[in-house]
């Protein structure tokens, strides 16, 4: 198979350090005819790699090692062949390190601890690889339950431009930060109902973010509007919505659903966002999604397995799911830079 000029897709995964079947980081190229996804040699060993993140540059992947009490942070340089050198591993300065996302600028990679709810600040030295932290906020809070909600959980960052967003399921609070050169300054944070325990977001256009909920599922149009449920036909199980996907035109918004194994697909005018439709994903426990191409592509942590669904660009919906992968353990889908 012919892969240039494509993109390559990388699969992280939990591996025996926090008791998932995984190896690490799986390179895959795929086949935007089938959805296929093929490995492309054996994977990259490194603990519990639970997120990973691409410089804009294309040349280094980031991965945060999910562990406790004490998480680290991996840089691998990547070849012309996508495949991956390690270049070092350093301490986030925080637990249980679950996501993490490179500044538009490309010189920081900023990590969410979901342990402690710390955001490590970590720069980017002359060779690609991650710094130990110079800066750590430490977020402050607390929600209604009161398993999951004592303190603090940052659980995504994500930048809008100059802002920075965390997610922090413990809060519920996306908290706001003017981010320059290393330095985030407070700004006013974004509150959704309590309970909701926001996990991720999918921005909708600057200044503006649907965010889906963990504890309650619903999705949250940010700073304002009215949240749309998200209810999965099959209530016997509950539903923990993980991933929340836009569509590149922003007309729809993908929900994956743990519990029921279900994709939910909400149309989107404007501020408003509505339930079309429900999909099977085809295998346990859907921790992530992303699109590639024509495919929404699903990492089904228990089912150890990434599936895909054909998705129609006009009506949003999606086809039957096909396991394109199988893979132990997989916990997220990042996309590389093109081949060749």
């Amino acid at each position: 198979m012919d892969t240039t000029g494509r993109p390559l897709v990388y699969i992280g995964s939990y591996t025996a350090d926090t008791d998932g079947r995984g190896a690490g980081i799986t390179v895959c190229a795929y086949d935007p005819e089938t959805g296929e996804l093929t490995p492309l040699g054996e994977p990259v060993a490194t603990p519990s790699p639970s997120f990973l993140a691409v410089h804009p540059d294309g040349h280094t992947l980031y991965a945060v090692n999910e562990l406790e009490p004490h998480g680290t942070l991996s840089s691998f340089a990547i070849a012309i062949d996508g495949s991956l050198t390690p270049l070092g591993t350093v301490p986030t300065g925080g637990s249980a390190p679950c996501h993490l996302a490179v500044d538009p600028t490309g010189q920081y990679v900023l990590t969410a601890n979901y342990g402690d709810g710390r955001v490590s600040v970590h720069a980017i030295g002359g060779h690609g690889a991650a710094e130990p932290a110079d800066v750590v906020i430490s977020l402050a809070g607390h929600g209604p339950d009161t398993e999951r909600q004592t303190g603090a959980h940052a659980h995504q960052v994500v930048f809008d431009a100059d802002l920075l967003l965390v997610c922090d399921l413990g809060s519920d609070r996306v908290w706001r930060f003017r981010f320059a050169h290393g330095a985030a300054t407070p700004d006013t944070p974004w509150a959704v109902t309590p309970g909701t325990g926001p996990r991720h977001l999918a921005l909708a256009g600057p200044g503006r973010a649907w965010v889906v909920g963990e504890l309650d599922p619903a999705v949250h149009p940010l700073p304002t509007g009215t949240p749309a449920a998200v209810e999965a036909a099959d209530t016997s199980v509950r539903n923990y919505p993980s991933a929340i996907v836009a569509s590149p035109d922003g007309r729809f918004v993908y929900v994956a659903n743990r519990g029921p194994d279900t994709v939910t697909v909400l149309d989107v005018e404007g501020d408003t966002i509505r339930s079309i439709g429900e999909s099977p994903v085809g295998a346990a426990w859907p921790r992530d999604a992303a699109l590639v191409g024509e495919f929404l592509y699903i990492a089904a942590q228990d089912g150890d397995a990434v599936t895909a669904l054909r998705r129609d660009p006009v009506t949003g919906l999606l086809g039957e799911p096909a396991v394109v992968l199988k893979t132990g353990s997989p916990t997220c889908i990042t996309i590389g830079p093109r081949r060749g």
